[in-house]
């Protein structure tokens, strides 16, 4: 049965959080805009999700309800969060600790422990 090199996992586990620090820091600083459908509302968060920016189109007041306005922004925001988690997984899908990928690890922590006789 194969072991596992504890002293080579903590190796892996620190230059993973350092990597993770950094990655999630710049992510915080990136900037995604999202549009609702009928384009008349613009968001923009951080990659931490923070609320930047709402941008309305000077028609809008004019052609919409309040209540489809407010819709309008929710699905801005919406889509530019979408991109910040599709960032968010991106980055995370680059990781590995232990040849498993992180998702994979925090999924089930288990996936790290060899199994059986020959170690799978």
């Amino acid at each position: 049965m194969r072991r596992v090199d504890i002293a080579q996992l903590v190796t892996e586990v620190t230059a993973l959080l350092e990597t993770a620090t950094s990655e999630t820091g710049q992510l915080a600083r990136e900037e995604f805009v999202g549009t609702a459908a009928d384009g008349m509302v613009t968001a923009t968060v951080s990659g931490a999700k923070e609320l930047l920016d709402v941008s309305v189109a000077a028609r809008a007041p004019r052609t919409v309800d309040n209540i489809t306005l407010g819709e309008a922004v929710v699905e801005a925001v919406r889509a530019a969060e979408a991109l910040a988690d599709e960032r968010r997984a991106e980055i995370m899908s680059g990781l590995r600790l232990g040849g498993v990928d992180v998702d994979t690890f925090l999924a089930d922590p288990m996936s790290l422990v060899p199994h059986g006789r020959d170690g799978r």
